[in-house]
């Protein structure tokens, strides 16, 4: 879900008031106001409910709110105060007490790809009475700065915990959400469009429902919503989003590329698997921004982290959008890949590369490649293997990288898929038949706006079992209810030439 970018600009004036260096002396702010954060040098929190955990423990400052109303709460770096090529800062929100702390939300960069690594915590629903703890750590910088706290009293809140209620298809999406703990909605105002959509212009449904169904979606396709609560008589929360969904991605043609432009692996069709019980590092993309050394190609790429002592070696997949592929055909898998070592680091990247007619582990089948990669800069690898079968096929790059000690990952980025077709395999990828199996009929149509003329059945002995004359046409439907359940090729005459296809009757 993405952080919004909404500033109340309710400031009352500019203090300028010291945090203290531990939880129990924590600076408490009685309201809205700029402050002044000085160099980072006190404890940071410690034991469980950390919102952000790792093996180097830094510097903290700290302040404490407790709202005498429920409302929302914003937190940001993201001032004139603060110059966007000096600042780097990172923010976490606690609430409890300093003995039993949990984390509410933090963050680091508002916009790493884009080089602005303040930080913004934007309309955190907060409880009257209760005290939340804002910390500010020294990870990138120990360096003092301002900082602006946004409180503003609420009665109506939006919704959380947004989540698909069942599997997305390609013309549809269920998606749900929690009620918020505070208020009491009536119902919901949702409205959604394209990715990048201004708000205003999409479309607007309204339910009661902790859910709502879309239809007559397109496949491969990203949208973005917006939701707010109606707890009646005017009164409305402030609108959540944009948060992204999409519909499931077909399979794509040859040639096919990607260089990781969604921070979503979904959204581009790709996926993970992994043993059950890992609990290791795994693959993710990281937007690096375009002119980035750590990009090959773009603004983004996939990387994986070796994993520590603790979570042992990698072991996890990342699968592949499906690609249709021709039998017999040789098929080039080209991509850049790199060893990126952290500051004092050591290790090198380990991986298999593999194919396979499923999206998950068991169906990686067809080796490709498995190698060491030392190079700390970018390398094209290209392999070939060739299928055996015509079909959708799936890429599988399995990460075996030992557990480190240090910051070591594999880097990944600009995936091709080309095949290079024989003139009958070129003319076959230009005609469909559908459905696939079949039970009453099949249809046949083509690309080329090829005539067809004629359709003969045979079944996997080469025994003629059913011929048709047809009406010249690009697009013809023909019966298949007669037909035993069985595996079957349509051999399809047209005036561009004959094709062959394989179907089979259920």
């Amino acid at each position: 879900m993405k952080k919004l970018l909404l500033f109340t600009g309710l400031l009352l004036g500019s203090l300028s008031m010291y945090a203290q260096l531990t939880c129990a002396t924590a600076t408490n702010i009685s309201g809205s106001g700029t402050f002044v954060c000085p160099a980072i040098t006190g404890t940071y929190p410690s034991g469980t409910g950390l919102c952000i955990a790792g093996t180097a423990t830094p510097k903290a400052i700290w302040y404490k709110f407790t709202p005498s109303a429920s409302g929302l709460l914003s937190v940001t770096s993201v001032i004139a105060a603060n110059p966007v090529a000096s600042t780097d800062t990172r923010l976490s929100i606690y609430s409890g007490t300093c003995a039993a702390y949990t984390c509410v939300d933090y963050n680091d960069d508002i916009n790493e790809a884009g080089g602005d690594y303040r930080s913004v915590l934007n309309n955190i629903t907060v409880t009257a009475n209760t005290t939340y703890y804002i910390v500010w750590d020294n990870r990138w910088s120990a360096t003092g700065f301002s900082f602006e706290v946004t409180f503003t009293p609420q009665t109506c809140f939006q919704p959380t915990g947004f989540t698909y209620t069942a599997p997305p298809t390609t013309t549809s999406v269920s998606l749900g959400w929690t009620e918020p703990a505070q208020g009491f909605p009536s119902g919901y105002d949702f409205e959604y469009g394209p990715k990048g959509f201004t708000q205003g212009t999409g479309t607007m449904l309204s339910t009661a429902d902790t859910s709502i169904a879309l239809t007559t979606l397109s496949p491969n396709s990203i949208y973005d919503f917006y939701i707010r609560s109606n707890c009646g008589f005017g009164d409305y929360s402030v609108w959540a989003g944009p948060i992204s969904f999409a519909t499931v991605f077909t399979s794509a043609p040859t040639p096919y590329n990607t260089s990781f432009e969604e921070t979503n692996f979904g959204f581009i069709g790709w996926t993970q698997d992994a043993p059950d019980n890992y609990a290791g590092e795994t693959w993710s993309v990281y937007p690096a921004g375009v002119g980035s050394t750590l990009v090959q190609d773009g603004a983004n790429m996939a990387l994986i982290f070796a994993g520590t002592v603790a979570q042992g070696n990698n072991d996890v997949w990342l699968l592949s959008r499906g690609v249709d592929l021709t039998a017999n055909a040789p098929v080039t898998v080209s991509y850049y890949i790199r060893n990126y070592l952290g500051t004092g680091a050591t290790g090198s990247s380990t991986y298999e590369l593999k194919a396979g007619m499923t999206q998950d582990i068991a169906g990686m089948t067809i080796p490709v490649a498995a190698e060491t990669v030392s190079d700390v800069t970018y390398v094209q690898k290209t392999y070939t293997f060739t299928p055996a079968t015509t079909g959708t096929y799936y890429l599988g790059f399995h990460s075996t990288n030992a557990a480190n000690t240090t910051a070591q990952a594999t880097f990944l980025d600009n995936v091709s898929v080309s095949q290079v077709l024989g003139t009958e395999d070129v003319l076959a990828s230009q005609f469909s038949v559908y459905p696939n199996p079949t039970s009453n009929v099949v249809n046949i149509s083509n690309t080329l706006d090829a005539m067809i003329t004629k359709v003969t059945i045979t079944d996997l002995k080469g025994r003629t079992v059913k011929s048709n004359n047809v009406a010249a046409a690009s697009n013809i439907q023909i019966s298949t209810s007669d037909l035993s359940s069985g595996v079957y090729m349509l051999n399809i005459t047209s005036d561009k030439g004959t094709v062959v296809k394989k179907i089979i009757k259920k």
